[in-house]
């Protein structure tokens, strides 16, 4: 039994919430829709945050793995690939893969482009 308004978890028998004092109802067990699909693996710390960018703007939903650990382990932002916890990976909705590897089809780690500016600049 559960209490659907805090989610607290009680034994069979009880039949109240003692900190909403709401009835409880029973669980419904239900298997996740949602397929995850990986659409972008990388260790560029300059192109990550790109990455997200590009799925924020076109609000895709996705999920990162792997960024975490990247800190606990310096090697990984320091020398781009750390060997032992791997890539940033971007996983998305399954339902979204074409769409976010469309955005993602021109993102390439191997160089950071550079803005290219103009000679010409104003004078004061």
């Amino acid at each position: 039994m559960i209490c659907p308004e805090c989610g607290s978890e009680y034994r069979e028998g009880f039949t109240r919430c003692c900190d909403c004092d709401v009835d409880l109802v029973v669980p419904v067990e239900s298997e996740p829709d949602a397929q995850l699909v990986k659409v972008y693996a990388g260790t560029n710390p300059a192109v990550l945050p790109l990455v997200e960018s590009l799925l924020d703007e076109a609000e895709i939903e996705f999920m990162k793995r792997g960024e975490a650990i990247q800190d606990l382990f310096a090697g990984g932002r320091l020398l781009g690939l750390n060997p032992i916890v791997g890539p940033v990976e971007f996983w998305v909705r399954s339902e979204y893969e074409d769409q976010a590897l469309e955005l993602l089809a021109g993102v390439d780690e191997s160089h950071v482009v550079e803005e290219e500016f103009e000679e010409d600049s104003p004078e004061l």
